[in-house]
């Protein structure tokens, strides 16, 4: 991933394509109601897989604006957390209930998923 313009909702559209095909692939998703409790899931588990030092999120702003009153509203201990040392982008082509959490190379701009491993999708319902 680069920072010229990329069609999130195609990429995720062809990352989810490749989830259903795979055995066993090490793809990581993660459902919940809380961004905050959401994006320290993705952490910790891509983490548990790869090195997350090179790992991004990417989400929407309304989903950035979220997860920025949740952390608000939380104890001032919450801001120690390791995920928010993560570089945080946002993008109008992602979905506001979708987080994506991924090393940069492991998708190319087309979608095609190079590192399962290194790749985790959020649903915020």
């Amino acid at each position: 991933m680069t920072d010229r313009a990329i069609n999130f909702s195609a990429l995720l559209a062809e990352v989810r394509a490749f989830d259903e095909d795979g055995e066993s692939n090490g793809l990581v998703t993660v459902t919940g109601a809380d961004p905050f409790a959401v994006c320290r899931s993705l952490f910790q588990r891509v983490g548990g897989q790869v090195e997350t030092a090179r790992c991004e999120f990417v989400m929407s702003h309304n989903a950035r604006r979220d997860l920025e009153r949740t952390l608000a509203n939380r104890e001032p201990s919450a801001v120690t957390e390791p995920f928010l040392e993560r570089q945080i982008r946002t993008d109008v082509s992602m979905p506001d209930d979708v987080i994506l959490f991924a090393d940069p190379d492991a998708v190319t701009l087309g979608g095609t998923v190079l590192e399962a491993d290194a790749i985790g999708i959020a649903s915020i319902n």
